[in-house]
Parts: C-alpha cells; structure tokens; sequence
C-alpha cells in the first residue's frame, strides 16, 4: 500500500504532500463557495466555525471514499497482463487502491478533531467510536471496490457508469449542506445511502449535531451488505477472471 502511494504522486513537484493539499484544497473551495458567498448555516452547530466542521466532517468520508473506487474499480483492468504473467491474490489490486487513500482520510480525521478541538466540542466520550467509524469506513469502501472491480472487468460499461454516479452521489449526501435543509419527509431517503449514514454518523459523534433516527442501524446494515457481499462476489468471480485471463 505504501508504494502504492509513493508511485502516485511519483514525478510530482510536492509529492507525498498532495496527501494534505487535495483534501485541504478542496475544504477550501467548498467553504469560500457555501459558506461565505452562499452563507450556508449549520442548526444546532453554533460555533463560529460551524459550516467548515460539518462539510470537513462530510469530506472526511468522501474524499477517501471516491478516491478508493476512482482507482480501486480500474484496478483490475489497469493490471491485466501482470495478473496473466504473474499469478497472485487478485483482491490485493482493489485493496491497495482502497489503502492508499488512507493518508487522505488520516489527513481529514486530524484536521476534523483538531477543529473541533479548537472550537471547544471535545474531547467527548462519544469520540472514542471513532476509531470504529474508520474502520467501518474502510470495510465499506473496500467491500464497494471489490464489487465495482470485478464487475468492470467482466463489463467494461461499469466504469463509466461509476464515474457519472460519483457525481449524482455527491449532491445525495449531506457534505455541503445539513440535512436540516432536506424537507423531513426525504429525511429517511438518506437512510439508503451507505455514504450519507457514514456522514450522519460522524458528524453526530464528533459534532454533537443530533442524530437522524435509525441511522447508525443503516450504517450497520450497509457496513455487512456491501463488506460482505462485495467480497462474496469478488469470490465467486474468480473463476471467471481466470479464464478471462
């Protein structure tokens, strides 16, 4: 995983360090666009820097997450002829995708808490399932990978079609706005959203924000569907990409 990311930036003038600048860039755009010129307000977050936690808090999961299935669901293709010539586990391709967007998330999670620090909301006892929120994070995203890899790789139009849903899945999550704004009646909409129950989630726990009822069972339900299920059918397709080989 660690060459993963060391051949990532590769050639590149700041190297390791666009680790901290993308999620840091992005922070920043996002808060000078909805939170100053389109003054978006966070209820029940009355700090001075409400906004900037929440969408940090809501960046924390996305930017891992779509940079894990960005390059986790070409993996297998992208290495093709090296699975052909050298034969080994062939999941260890969507898995380090998926691990070398965790100096990302690493970066994203101190910034949160030192944020939050900073502005007097903690350190609390519900921070101590944070290190269980990033694990549930990670089997998700991994359980996502495996499928979308594998599926890419019988059928080529998945890509594609994952690169299009990234995009509609970003305005169906709560990052840039609060789920307050949501009429109530889509509010258990949300719920079918792995993503939005991970956001939900730790905004609540870290935040303090109130809790959308039934969002920590989803984030449950999902954590077991898409973990277990995407590597029952990574699995169950090995015999095909076998033969594909």
């Amino acid at each position: 995983m660690l060459r993963e990311f060391k051949t990532r930036y590769a050639g590149s003038v700041l190297g390791l360090a666009w680790a901290f600048v993308q999620p840091v860039a992005t922070l920043a755009i996002f808060y000078v666009l909805f939170g100053r010129l389109l003054a978006v307000r966070v209820p029940g977050l009355e700090t001075d820097q409400g906004y900037l936690l929440h969408l940090l808090a809501g960046l924390a999961v996305w930017l891992p997450f779509t940079d894990s299935i960005g390059r986790g669901v070409g993996s297998l293709v992208a290495y093709e002829d090296f699975l052909r010539k050298q034969p080994m586990p062939s999941e260890i391709l969507p898995a380090v995708s998926v691990g070398g967007s965790v100096p990302v998330m690493a970066v994203a999670y101190t910034l949160l808490l030192a944020l939050a620090m900073a502005q007097g909301l903690g350190p609390a006892m519900g921070w101590l399932i944070v290190p269980l929120l990033v694990l549930a994070q990670l089997v998700l995203t991994l359980g996502l990978t495996l499928f979308l890899s594998m599926a890419h790789f019988m059928w080529r139009d998945v890509g594609s079609f994952v690169a299009f849903a990234t995009q509609l899945w970003f305005y169906l999550t709560p990052v840039v706005y609060p789920l307050s704004q949501v009429p109530e009646s889509f509010h258990a909409w949300y719920l079918l959203n792995p993503v939005a129950c991970m956001v939900l989630v730790l905004q609540s726990v870290v935040l303090g924000m109130p809790m959308m009822h039934g969002v920590g069972y989803a984030l449950a339900f999902w954590v077991l569907l898409l973990g277990g299920g995407g590597w029952w059918f990574f699995r169950s397709m090995k015999s095909a990409l076998g033969e594909a080989l």
